[in-house]
């Protein structure tokens, strides 16, 4: 990768780093006598803290990965789209996995459901969820398996009868 382009891809993972935290910062739950809080509904913030986090953790990962690769001098331009959408489907995975864990986990809806919620559960989940996705679309894989389950037929080519 040209040097040009692996400024400009550190620069743009910079400018991401500081406009995810300050996001996070803005959206952060306070107590509702500060300026702005009636901005979002409380169920509005938990949705913008985890794709905020979820992006955080990808960025975790993708930063991660672009020092390890520009530092080795074997990053490719080729993953320029890699670099660039991961954010994006870090969040949009941890907003999957939070309304998987607030469909099984929290009942309620309304101010009395989000009065329960902890912001630092619901951005470290959804962080997690961003910076391993790989994990986390198996995992709900697996729990999507779980609830649509078919029932199978039995195979009869695999019973084998004894005779005696």
């Amino acid at each position: 990768m040209a040097m040009p382009l692996k400024a400009a891809v550190a620069i743009y993972i910079v400018a991401l780093n500081l406009s995810l935290i300050a996001l996070l910062i803005k959206v952060w739950p306070v107590a509702l006598t500060t300026a702005g809080a009636a901005l979002w509904s409380p169920e509005g913030r938990f949705l913008i803290i985890a794709a905020a986090a979820g992006a955080l953790g990808s960025y975790i990962h993708l930063a991660t990965s672009f020092v390890h690769y520009a530092g080795n001098r074997s990053l490719l331009q080729s993953w320029g789209w890699w670099y660039f959408l991961r954010p994006s489907i870090g969040a949009a995975l941890a907003l999957v996995v939070y309304f998987v864990l607030r469909a099984g986990l929290i009942s309620g809806s309304g101010e009395s459901a989000t009065a329960n919620l902890n912001p630092y559960g619901v951005a470290s989940v959804s962080a997690l969820a961003g910076m391993f996705s790989k994990q986390a679309t198996e995992k709900l894989r697996e729990v999507f398996e779980n609830i649509c389950a078919t029932k199978q037929q039995p195979d009869p080519k695999s019973e084998i009868k004894e005779i005696s």
